[in-house]
């Protein structure tokens, strides 16, 4: 699987490294739209870069130092909660992610709830057939792609993340994270 070539650029840059070798868990502000905020739990070993796409919308990318892992976030309205159903954030899913469906092992989607912390979400996780059993992956390339929708009010994430295992403390860590971050945090009266 190939993640897009800008979020490739992004994830090999090479501050990242020292980012990432020097942090630990941080919470990240990702501005929406309409005053909203969204905080990430960015997890330890990964930096984070923001950015907005030709629509001005977020688009929010980590990746650790090792080049084993990387997500990418979009944030889009959703103001009618056209998402708030599982069938809903399928038949979607079946839209954007169907292309990878040939080429993986799975050979079809396999829906799995994400049960996030606060709204709701699913994902399927497609392996790439060519890349089974290559002990030295292409760079830039990765065995396995986990995509999905989380949505809460008015809001909808489309998540790609990338990696080549999917059960390292990383790729945990990063699931811990679309599971229990990226929601709202409500504003303290005042």
């Amino acid at each position: 699987m190939k993640p897009s070539l800008l979020f490739l650029l992004l994830a090999l840059a090479p501050s990242w490294s020292a980012v990432a070798a020097s942090t630990k868990a941080r919470e990240e502000p990702v501005f929406l739209f309409e005053n909203r905020r969204v905080i990430v739990a960015v997890p330890e070993g990964f930096g984070s870069s923001l950015t907005r796409d030709e629509n001005g919308m977020a688009v929010f990318q980590i990746a650790d130092a090792k080049e084993r892992h990387s997500l990418e976030l979009r944030f889009l309205p959703d103001p009618d909660g056209r998402f708030g159903t599982a069938r809903a954030r399928r038949e979607q899913m079946v839209e954007m992610f169907s292309e990878h469906v040939g080429a993986s092992t799975e050979r079809g989607m396999q829906f799995e709830e994400l049960e996030p912390k606060s709204g709701a979400g699913c994902y399927c996780v497609f392996t790439d057939a060519k890349l089974v059993g290559q002990s030295k992956l292409p760079p830039g390339e990765y065995l396995h792609l986990t995509a999905g929708l989380k949505t809460w009010r008015g809001v909808v994430v489309i998540f790609r993340f990338f990696s080549n295992d999917t059960a390292s403390a990383e790729y945990r860590a990063v699931m811990a994270m679309l599971r229990e971050s990226v929601h709202e945090k409500p504003a303290p009266l005042r």
